[in-house]
């Protein structure tokens, strides 16, 4: 009942026009409930910054698939990086959404070879030849890029040169991401799930296996890191229809959440609300310290792409060719963006757009406040990776095995 009276105070506040009282109740939680700490006011605008990583698949720990840059349309094509093929054979195609630290570009492709490129120029610095085709996207931090590969490798690669610092095997594909926590690679920690049914922390710096966890499915999302003021956890759906809640020390509660379907995407996680777009055609909203739903929506899509998530709206892409916006604290639908074909490709919020990438091969930037078209590019090729922003550049990958880079 308690849980109740806390969703109906948030209806009555927001429908008083509270709209900023009504998220920062339901969703930063009151004094007492769900951890202490500075809590993020959301009545104001978030601020931006000129620079900016993106060393995660979505961006940051969080995987909100935001940006602290302000990317406006339109962009120009400033660059395309077309990987090396042997003559008479067609380039693999690019599936591993592109990472970005320190003004370098990190991605794997299908033909098996992880590369480096500049990000000014897309020039390549440095490629590098793992034992299998890579799916997954990377991570990057303290001088260092971590990646999984389809043969159930992970690498930890030196991110200036491409040397290779240690391998870890586990015993089954890798399709998801690699996250990470700590400062600096001493103190770091990394994440990663796998076909072997396993999430497993490693050490950042050598490797070693710290913990893992057993689940009942293969593990194919990315993890996400909760870090709203209480003790760090790490979240992820399996394909066992549940997703997991497991501080990132391995010590503790371990918790399970029924979702009853296949996930094989990103949840993205914020102020203590994860929010989820799964297989079984539903988006759930859900607060991590109680476990319970706050609001879910049943659409009939099945989800492949992560939600994005900023401090008004939850934005979800889907094969119906759909993007949506829907309010994260009521889950009600605010606008719809209809492209040609199939959204694979995980939307990305930058300034006053989202930048959505479709299997029609165009990249289209989509108004914020009315989700309508302010621009798109036609690419050519279907697109299955997700856009990566830092430092004035969208970096994506298509079908075609060709890297872009696109600027102002």
């Amino acid at each position: 009942m308690a849980r109740l009276g806390k969703q109906t105070k948030c209806m009555i506040l927001a429908a008083t026009g509270g709209f900023a009282s009504a998220v920062a109740f339901c969703l930063s939680g009151c004094e007492g409930e769900g951890g202490g700490g500075e809590k993020e006011s959301v009545a104001e605008p978030e601020k931006t910054e000129t620079v900016s990583d993106w060393p995660l698949f979505r961006g940051d720990p969080e995987m909100q698939g935001k940006s602290a840059e302000a990317l406006e349309p339109p962009l120009e094509m400033a660059w395309s990086f077309e990987p090396p093929v042997e003559e008479g054979r067609r380039r693999a195609p690019i599936d591993a959404s592109p990472v970005v630290a320190n003004g370098q570009v990190f991605v794997g492709t299908q033909e098996g070879v992880f590369h480096c490129l500049n990000l000014e120029t897309g020039e390549p610095v440095w490629s590098f030849e793992p034992e299998g085709p890579v799916s997954a996207p990377a991570a990057a931090r303290g001088g260092r890029v971590y990646f999984g590969d389809t043969y159930g490798f992970v690498y930890a690669l030196d991110a200036a040169s491409g040397e290779e610092i240690w391998r870890f095997e586990t015993d089954g594909k890798i399709e998801g991401g690699i996250n990470t926590v700590g400062s600096g690679t001493e103190e770091g920690r990394i994440f990663v799930g796998s076909h072997d049914y396993f999430i497993y922390c490693l050490d950042a710096d050598s490797g070693e296996v710290l913990w893992k966890h057993e689940t009942g499915n293969y593990v194919v999302a990315t993890p996400s890191i909760i870090d709203s003021g209480g003790e760090q956890a790490v979240a992820f759906g399996g394909c066992d229809g549940l997703l997991y809640i497991i501080p990132t020390d391995g010590e503790g509660e371990k918790r399970e959440i029924e979702i009853g379907s296949y996930i094989a995407n990103t949840s993205a996680i914020r102020d203590g609300i994860c929010y989820l777009a799964h297989n079984g055609g539903e988006i759930v909203a859900i607060e991590v310290d109680s476990g319970e739903v706050v609001w879910r929506v049943d659409t009939g899509v099945e989800y492949t792409a992560s939600p994005a998530v900023d401090a008004q709206n939850v934005y979800v892409a889907g094969p119906d060719k759909r993007l949506v916006a829907f309010d994260r604290v009521r889950g009600e639908e605010k606008w719809v963006f209809l492209a040609r074909r199939s959204l694979d490709s995980s939307p990305v919020v930058s300034g006053g757009v989202v930048w959505q990438a479709g299997m029609d091969g165009r990249l289209y930037a989509v108004d914020l406040e009315a989700g309508s078209e302010r621009w798109n590019y036609e690419l050519g090729t279907q697109i299955k990776a997700s856009p990566a922003v830092s430092r004035g550049t969208l970096v994506i990958c298509g079908e075609d095995g060709v890297v872009y880079g696109f600027a102002k």
